[in-house]
């Protein structure tokens, strides 16, 4: 499947608010695909200490755990630095991101 929408989870090995939000993210990457399959969302991670930082300090995303969402051409459409989020504001950020990005 190609996807449309890329939802990111910017995280780190040791964060105990990281840890707390992956069965969150997983529980919300698993609704929003069997709920809205016609967005064709694709969901990875990110691991800040492995990975690239010059790419999360060109989205500013400073911190973990954060969100971002973006389109086919890799244009952010949003990002969520707030930290930890219940499954129903993280799924509401994806949803909102999408729909405001169109």
């Amino acid at each position: 499947m190609e996807f449309k929408y890329r939802v990111v989870f910017f995280h780190q090995p040791g964060c105990v608010a990281c840890n707390a939000m992956k069965p969150i993210w997983a529980e919300t990457a698993n609704e929003i695909a069997e709920e809205h399959p016609e967005l064709r969302v694709g969901f990875g991670e990110w691991d800040v200490t492995s990975d690239d930082w010059e790419f999360c300090d060109q989205i500013q995303c400073d911190g973990t755990p954060n969100f971002a969402v973006f389109n086919e051409e890799a244009e952010l459409l949003g990002l969520n630095t707030d930290g930890t989020l219940a499954k129903t504001q993280l799924k509401n950020f994806v949803l909102n991101s999408i729909e405001e990005g169109k």
